[in-house]
């Protein structure tokens, strides 16, 4: 379970900025003691004006994970490291980044992070909580030196030797089974699932992967059945698809001089997708029409139905960008229910949203859909760098409408729209295109000859 992220000059995220999904104590609980697991929420929502770093939130969790998947079997040994630092500051530019997450796996709260620069990791740490005490598992200085907690064992100095300066330690380690360590890279790599709901190219890549098993496609059908799009059930199909098209996709893949285990990863998962299609089943009728004539809004629901099977199911994370993106304001509000649902989600799935939906802050839909310690802004500043920031650092009162006060600004992290310039800007455009063109005489009216 996630419970803190915090991450530092990553796109606009120039200085440190946490991300924490562990809830505010109301009034008269005791604060949980340092070291123990606090209570988390299931839920947290990101909201702010467009281009404020909502998405870049969602990115920096979403890259860390990568990094500790990816780092050791798929970074080129001589690329360094494919980092986006904040690109409007030189000194920013040179600084490493730092990205730390708080976790717990098997009722043991961990602390696990790095920085990096474009040519290395600098430095990584694992620290461990068990009985409410810190230990430490392991150390990596700039300096690239290393120190090992006594709780850690194993072949701890061999997997040292392997680790290269563009790899983190905790991804080699699990590449080279190191048991405990491979256990928490998995729980870091695996269990958090990410998907960007606008993004009309990759929506059903993830439920193609679940819907091949027939039980899980009956709950995807049931899935579709409950958000009253009209649909009854999926159909599928497999085709062949032109070895010329594979082969050419191929090269192109090759020219980018991946590792030979990615190519091969992305080659299959490419000819599985093309030759795997989607089709909807309708009511009352029957008809079928593939998922690429469907709406909007039923391939983004379908884009999620997959995923969010896969997330309830396992207790994982469910980072998800644009969430509002082509869905009623009815089927997002049940989506977050779900989550905060603790019959359809015993085991602690987490969902971390980024939306412009601001019905989801008022009465409207559901009174305290989302609690004040659930909701988040981005704002960026003259410099272009984004601030993150929790609703429960303004102590609104239980009967606020905070929907309201958001659109009033009360809480920031909205857009200023400057409607006079607006207005000007057309006035001009107007006027402009009344005038002659530069060089020719306005022609005079022609009279009736007699």
């Amino acid at each position: 379970m996630l419970l803190r992220f915090r991450v530092k000059n990553h796109r606009s995220l120039r200085d440190e900025q946490e991300l924490s999904l562990v809830r505010v104590p109301r009034r008269g609980e005791p604060k949980p003691k340092g070291g123990e697991i606090p209570p988390t929420a299931r839920v947290a929502g990101i909201y702010g004006a467009n281009a404020s770093g909502k998405s870049n939130v969602l990115d920096a969790l979403r890259w860390m994970k990568e990094a500790i998947y990816e780092s050791h079997m798929f970074w080129p040994p001589d690329k360094g490291v494919p980092r986006t630092p904040f690109f409007l500051d030189k000194k920013a530019r040179a600084d490493p980044s730092f990205y730390e997450i708080d976790f717990t796996w098997e009722q043991v709260r961990y602390s696990y992070g790095f920085e990096v620069t474009d040519a290395a990791v600098t430095s990584e740490w694992l620290f461990t909580f068990p009985h409410g005490r810190s230990q430490r598992l392991f150390e990596r200085s700039t300096t690239n030196e290393y120190s090992f907690g006594r709780h850690l064992t194993g072949q701890l100095d061999q997997i040292r030797k392997l680790t290269r300066e563009n790899s983190l330690y905790l991804s080699c380690a699990a590449s080279n089974n190191h048991h405990l360590l491979r256990n928490l890279h998995h729980s870091l790599s695996q269990s958090i699932r990410s998907a960007h709901v606008g993004d009309q190219a990759a929506r059903t890549s993830a439920t193609k992967q679940i819907i091949k098993d027939p039980v899980d496609q009956s709950h995807i059908d049931r899935l579709l059945q409950v958000a009253d799009l009209g649909i009854s059930g999926t159909e599928i199909t497999k085709s062949s698809f032109p070895e010329t098209a594979i082969s050419h996709f191929e090269n192109l893949i090759k020219d980018l001089e991946v590792p030979e285990e990615l190519f091969d990863q992305i080659s299959k998962g490419a000819r599985e997708d093309l030759a795997f299609k989607i089709s909807l089943r309708h009511q009352p009728t029957g008809g079928i029409l593939p998922i690429d004539q469907e709406s909007d809004g039923t391939q983004a629901w379908l884009a999620l139905a997959g995923p969010l099977l896969s997330v309830l199911r396992n207790g994982e994370a469910f980072l998800v960008d644009e969430i509002d993106s082509s869905l009623h304001p009815m089927i997002t509000s049940t989506l977050i229910r779900m989550f905060k649902d603790v019959e359809i989600n015993p085991r602690n799935a987490q969902l971390v949203f980024a939306s412009h939906d601001t019905a989801l802050l008022g009465s409207m839909l559901e009174n305290d859909l989302l609690e004040r310690d659930e909701v988040w802004f981005t704002e960026k500043d003259q410099d272009g760098a984004t601030s993150l920031y929790s609703l429960a650092e303004f102590h609104p009162r239980g009967s606020e409408n905070t929907e309201r006060g958001y659109l009033q600004g009360r809480y920031g992290a909205v857009p200023f729209v400057n409607f006079a310039d607006i207005r000007k800007l057309f006035i001009d455009i107007h006027r402009a295109s009344d005038e002659p063109a530069p060089g020719k005489a306005e022609s005079a009216p022609q009279g009736r000859h007699a």
